[in-house]
């Protein structure tokens, strides 16, 4: 399984990520490593597969010797995957260029309810990994974005600031039906990709800025070509 960390969003998730691959100066805004069902590390830890494992063909093979040890005694994953609150959902869902889901019950006992029947169809072939997942128990708004009860596929703006309703089924809808609801708010969302340069500056302009639970650590930004560099702008900013 692969997981999506919070990163600099979750103090006790940040010291866990740094455990596992730490910079001289801290947690890395990337952390790769193999573990086992356990948590314990299979592999060394390290900011890419390609540093660990020096290719996709090596990391392949790893992939598959490992996963055939625990193939006979794995279990089907029921949770729903979520993300914390609204905010950072639409942050990260943004990001990733991905449509969010929010599922949102009359109160605890009803939201929960209503995210294990959305986990039935989250893990199922044409539903994961193409979307985001909050859930919520009260009337919750950010940005002028007040999700409805039941289930709802928003489409974030480029920052994460808001968002708009593609899709939505009520609080007592089916497997099938959720099926539907989300096959139709993938379908109607827009996942044009962005350059990372053009977007950054023109979020600078705009004066967007983002303040992260924890103190990012980490001074590299990614180029055009997906490799990592140093940032003189954070070096200006931290000193």
């Amino acid at each position: 399984m692969c997981v999506r960390p919070q990163t600099f969003e979750n103090a006790k998730e940040s010291k866990r990520l740094e455990s596992i691959f730490g910079g001289r100066k801290g947690l890395q805004n990337t952390v790769f490593a193999l573990l086992d069902p356990n948590g314990e590390n299979l592999s060394r830890g390290s900011r890419s597969p390609q540093m660990a494992f020096g290719g996709v063909e090596r990391f392949l093979i790893e992939l598959e010797e490992t996963s055939a040890a625990y193939a006979k005694k794995a279990k089907p994953i029921e949770a729903l995957p979520v993300v914390r609150d609204l905010r950072l959902v639409l942050n990260v869902a943004a990001a990733d260029l991905r449509p969010v889901v929010v599922v949102r019950g009359d109160g605890r006992e009803a939201a929960d309810a209503l995210a294990r029947t959305t986990a039935k169809v989250a893990w199922s072939k044409d539903a994961v990994g193409r979307f985001h997942y909050v859930v919520l128990d009260e009337e919750t708004t950010y940005e002028g974005l007040t999700p409805a009860l039941g289930v709802t596929v928003i489409q974030p703006d480029a920052y994460g600031r808001g968002g708009e309703a593609l899709s939505t089924a009520g609080v007592d809808a089916s497997p099938r039906a959720l099926t539907r609801t989300l096959r139709e708010g993938l379908r109607a969302h827009d996942a044009a990709d962005k350059d990372y340069e053009t977007h950054v500056r023109s979020g600078l302009r705009e004066g967007i800025h983002w303040e992260s639970e924890t103190p990012s650590t980490d001074r590299h930004r990614r180029r055009s070509d997906g490799e990592e560099r140093d940032d003189p702008r954070r070096r200006r900013r931290n000193r």
